[in-house]
């Protein structure tokens, strides 16, 4: 009861440029963030599309970056984006009516300060099912709605999602009994089965990550080795700035350069199938001419 009360939105334009050289030291995970935000919102338009509501990219992405704009120079440090499990929303009867009364419901709960009664009032294990159904609704659609041939892509994909969950696992688990990483050390992790190293590489940037390496496998399958080779040469500057298999930003950190000549080598690889493609129809062209 101590958060009710009425908190109108205030103007923080000249709070927002005093604090700008605090945030400063922030941007290394920031904008990651803000990359991870754009890679969200055009996914979501994507399941919108193939559930049969196609709306305007630009329209959405530019309402998405004005809207995190005015709410930062109103005092909000939550960007805005689009929400996933449009599909699952849809099933269940939403509408446009759905839409607002969710942005209605937005602007009263913090107006009046009741997310806090909210929260104590009505249980977790009553929000959890309906989540639970989104993700189910949204896992199907994706099957469904994917080439059969381009399937394996999507399990692909998962694999950074899946180290970057079980990381934070790890990372709470050893929060909760006072510890971490460095001070166990990472052989005694090792000796219980916890490969903390690669979970580390592996769910650092899982968002990025997980498209890149939907990219590389798509062109793999789909025999487009330029755009392959193009996929890989990025991954390894994503890697070399630490945006990747990296806990933080920066250049040439650790073991990064192992990732870079990892991706570079992938890169070789596809730039090696461009070339035995085209040694292979002109040997079919050859042929046919004779």
């Amino acid at each position: 009861m101590a958060g009710l009360g009425f908190n109108p939105p205030e103007i923080h334009v000249h709070s927002f440029f005093q604090g700008v050289p605090y945030a400063l030291p922030y941007l290394a995970s920031a904008v990651p963030l803000g990359l991870a935000n754009y890679i969200f919102d055009l996914e979501n338009i994507e399941s919108a599309h193939a559930a049969g509501d196609p709306y305007n990219t630009r329209n959405v992405m530019m309402a998405n970056g004005l809207s995190s704009m005015l709410g930062c120079m109103l005092g909000n440090p939550f960007p805005v984006t689009v929400y996933v499990g449009h599909a699952g929303w849809k099933a269940m009867g939403a509408s446009i009516a759905y839409t607002l009364a969710s942005g209605v419901t937005m602007f009263i709960v913090p107006l009046f300060g009741l997310g806090a009664l909210m929260l104590a009032i009505i249980p977790m294990t009553a929000i959890v099912p309906i989540l639970v159904f989104i993700g189910v609704v949204t896992a199907n659609q994706v099957v469904r709605e994917t080439p059969k041939i381009e399937v394996p892509v999507i399990f692909i994909c998962l694999f950074p999602w899946v180290a970057n969950w079980a990381l934070s696992i790890v990372n709470s688990v050893m929060s909760a009994a006072g510890t971490s990483a460095a001070q166990l050390g990472l052989d005694v992790l090792h000796g219980k089965g916890v490969y903390y190293q690669g979970l580390v590489h592996l769910g650092s940037g899982a968002p990025l990550a997980s498209m890149l390496w939907g990219c590389i496998a798509i062109f793999a399958i789909t025999d487009k080795p330029l755009r392959g080779a193009i996929a890989g040469a990025g991954g390894a500057v994503l890697v070399l700035f630490g945006v990747i298999h990296s806990p933080s930003v920066g250049f040439a950190q650790g073991t990064s350069l192992w990732f870079v000549a990892a991706y570079l080598m992938m890169s070789g690889i596809f730039v090696l199938k461009h070339l035995l493609n085209q040694r292979e129809a002109a040997r079919l062209v050859a042929e046919a001419e004779q």
